[in-house]
């Protein structure tokens, strides 16, 4: 007697299969603007619209995979392993912006932070590094000021009795730390000269260029330190200049206090 086996052919759902495929191709094209930015050999516009593209990619797949998760669930399709890596890549690639999008909505529209309104530490160096088609290196004037008083109060010169040529090589020393690549730096000449420290930090994952100025003036009661970081693109920083600022002081007066033990 011959037995038949009977074979049930079980179907995999193209739509999980296709929101993994989607999914994947969005790794390498967020990978490819980040890398070329970070590398020098494309610049910002063409990187940030290649960004944008693979988290358009990425939530293409998101969409796909919440599609697929319904025809699987009522269908009894295969696929649900492939819709699964599909919408932990997007979740992956599209939860950074999504959570920088949502904090800076609350922010002002601003990219040059200053803690000195009416004179503003100047960008020497920074103007020749720009290239054509940056932001321009002129502080935008009293409405940016004014935005800036409310959001970021926290965004202040710091003053402290002290030796200028000290505050100057204490500062110098977080700059080399931080790893900002240092542009120019010009020691301070008692009452006759500010020191000036210019620097380039970068964002920690595009690697956005951000020009910053240190001032090391004389003032009544020791030294007084004024700050700028702007951003060379764009038209919202999100946020990333104000802390800069204010963590790079934090840390001045943390290592101050250390050394005055």
């Amino acid at each position: 007697m011959i037995r038949r086996r009977l074979y049930v052919e079980v179907r995999v759902s193209r739509l999980a299969t296709w929101s993994r495929a989607i999914a994947i191709f969005s790794l390498p094209v967020v990978a490819l603007a980040i890398l070329l930015h970070r590398i020098g050999l494309v610049e910002y516009a063409v990187a940030y619209a290649t960004l944008v593209a693979g988290f358009g990619v990425a939530l293409l797949g998101l969409l796909v995979a919440a599609a697929a998760f319904i025809v699987i669930w009522n269908e009894g399709l295969r696929g649900l392993g492939r819709a699964i890596t599909a919408t932990a890549i997007g979740l992956l690639l599209v939860g950074w912006p999504t959570l920088e999008f949502a904090r800076g909505a609350t922010l002002p529209a601003i990219t040059d932070i200053t803690t000195d309104f009416s004179d503003p530490p100047r960008f020497v160096a920074v103007a020749s590094a720009r290239p054509h088609g940056a932001n321009s290196i002129s502080y935008p004037g009293a409405d940016i000021a004014r935005l800036q008083r409310a959001a970021y109060p926290g965004v202040k010169p710091f003053e402290v009795e002290a030796n200028p040529d000290e505050v100057f090589n204490m500062l110098m020393s977080i700059v080399e730390r931080r790893g900002w690549r240092v542009l120019d730096n010009v020691s301070p000449r008692g009452g006759e000269r500010d020191g000036r420290i210019e620097a380039v930090a970068r964002t920690l994952v595009m690697g956005f260029r951000e020009d910053i100025s240190i001032r090391v003036r004389t003032a009544d009661k020791g030294v007084r330190i004024d700050m700028r970081s702007a951003s060379r693109y764009g038209r919202h920083d999100f946020g990333s200049n104000a802390r800069r600022i204010e963590s790079f002081l934090a840390e001045f007066g943390d290592q101050r206090r250390r050394a005055m033990r």
